[in-house]
């Protein structure tokens, strides 16, 4: 596998690739369904997606994204990517349909086979739909496969459905619709430990600006850190009651830890289940309480 930040980087196979197209954030059912659809033996499953968001680039309503681009590209390489480009939404976003295809997919990628999801758009204003492309395709001998919706219980999925559920803190909801448990990734910063002097260290990753913030409150997790797996207390929020931090940080107490030093290492901490609310609570050994009957419970969730 391989990650390319630019399209001009991209080094086509002379078999040609099949192209996945879109932004992907999430990676969820629908896209999978993409990916692998494309599939087609002697050609190179190749992804093409942004590194920023269109949508905030073309300045609608921007709720956050589920995954960062490191995130993002791991999940696609397990849902089958060989090759995933980073393309700059900039470079292309005043670009025809006819360009499009003629100069990126054609020229570019050597694409023999195309696969989008269902509402695909591309070109300048969004101008082409999924009719256009295959229009467009067919003239180069290009197949198009385009994947109908995904449902989950009668629900159709998509990104901005997830967002909600994650933003309201139905993360097992969340978590169907993605096809995996939604995570929160990244190095393990240094807190004020209060918590290793409650008898609770704690693991911190702060939240990427860009990324969507959960629901304040408590959640039980799977804490992957060294390739080891962990179950942890995890609480998304400012903590309130030891003195508000300016940003929701991921703080994640891992029960079934030995001990040991994790600063600086990557961490990958996936929610499982709402447990309860943020809140403030009158002293310290209220909070800490809390916190004892937090583990029971979790533990209790995750022997389910």
């Amino acid at each position: 596998m391989a990650i390319y930040h630019s399209i001009d980087e991209y080094l086509p196979d002379d078999r040609g690739c099949r192209a996945s197209l879109g932004f992907f954030d999430g990676v969820h059912l629908g896209h999978r369904a993409v990916i692998t659809g494309s599939a087609d033996m002697g050609l190179r499953n190749v992804v093409l997606t942004f590194a920023h968001s269109p949508s905030k680039a073309l300045g609608a309503p921007f709720q956050g994204l589920i995954t960062d681009n490191r995130r993002k590209a791991e999940l696609l390489t397990q849902a089958g990517a060989e090759d995933i480009i980073f393309a700059d939404f900039g470079a292309l976003r005043d670009m025809s349909a006819e360009d499009f295809v003629g100069k990126i997919l054609v020229e570019k990628l050597r694409a023999k086979r195309v696969c989008c999801g269902f509402n695909y758009r591309f070109g300048k204003g969004s101008e082409g739909d999924v009719k256009r492309l295959i229009e467009l395709c067919a003239e180069h001998g290009i197949d198009v496969e385009a994947r109908e919706p995904v449902t989950v219980d009668g629900e159709q999925v998509s990104s901005s459905r997830i967002r909600e559920l994650i933003s309201s803190g139905d993360i097992k909801r969340a978590n169907k619709m993605l096809g995996y448990r939604y995570a929160i990734s990244g190095d393990i910063a240094g807190g004020n430990h209060l918590g290793t002097g409650m008898g609770f260290p704690t693991v911190n990753i702060p939240i990427g600006g860009e990324l969507i913030v959960p629901r304040y409150g408590v959640y039980a997790s799977k804490v992957t850190v060294g390739g080891r797996e962990y179950i942890g207390a995890t609480n998304i929020g400012v903590h309130p009651t030891v003195g508000e931090n300016d940003k929701p940080l991921c703080e994640s107490f891992l029960l079934d830890f030995g001990g040991g030093d994790l600063y600086g290492s990557y961490a990958v901490c996936e929610l499982c289940d709402f447990v309860r609310d943020e809140r403030v609570f009158g002293s310290f050994d209220e909070l800490k309480a809390q916190i004892d009957a937090d583990c029971e419970r979790i533990k209790g969730i995750m022997t389910e």
